[in-house]
């Protein structure tokens, strides 16, 4: 016969394993949770990314495709990096809604890191949240979002082969 005191440390290891695994079980439904909330948010955009490089290696017979861009100003136009057949490093812009797509030589323009750069010796923001590529008045710009130092956003276009601002907006 068990005297109480082993009752109830036998309660108590129960009490307790059965809280580990309730913990544990909450955790691994937290993650499963919020792992699907993601993969539901970013399902749009990855498959603007995939049907972007389709048609990047289609039209513009890019090879290796990297970085996407979102650009979203008169139009939406969709823009992915990688090289041509040539192997020089490119830009395939691609309208949302049908259009002529673009192929640019980069080496024909300035790059994000000059942008990046200009923006932070001209601007001085707290932060730079969004480098992207696109076109505005039927130019290839490099659009800036940044948050200044007072945490307003802001906007610069820059021009895609003279590096000159073609439009700021500021303190939104």
């Amino acid at each position: 016969m068990q005297s109480r005191r082993e009752v109830q440390r036998e309660q108590n290891r129960g009490s307790a394993l059965r809280t580990i695994r309730n913990i544990l079980l909450t955790i691994l439904i937290l993650l499963l949770v919020g792992w699907s909330v993601y993969a539901v948010a970013n399902q749009p955009r990855a498959a603007a990314r995939r049907q972007t490089v389709t048609m990047a290696e289609k039209y513009a017979h890019l090879h290796s495709p990297g970085h996407f861009y979102i650009f979203n100003r008169e139009s939406t136009y969709y823009t992915i990096t990688g090289r041509n057949q040539s192997n020089q490093p490119i830009l395939v812009i691609v309208p949302q809604h049908g259009g002529n797509i673009r192929v640019v030589k980069q080496s024909s323009g300035v790059t994000e890191k000059q942008v990046r750069a200009q923006t932070k010796a001209n601007r001085k923001p707290a932060q730079i949240l969004k480098v992207a590529p696109g076109i505005f008045n039927d130019k290839v710009v490099w659009e800036v979002t940044y948050r200044s130092k007072k945490g307003k956003l802001s906007y610069d276009l820059i021009n895609f082969k003279t590096g000159r601002y073609v439009q700021n907006i500021n303190n939104l």
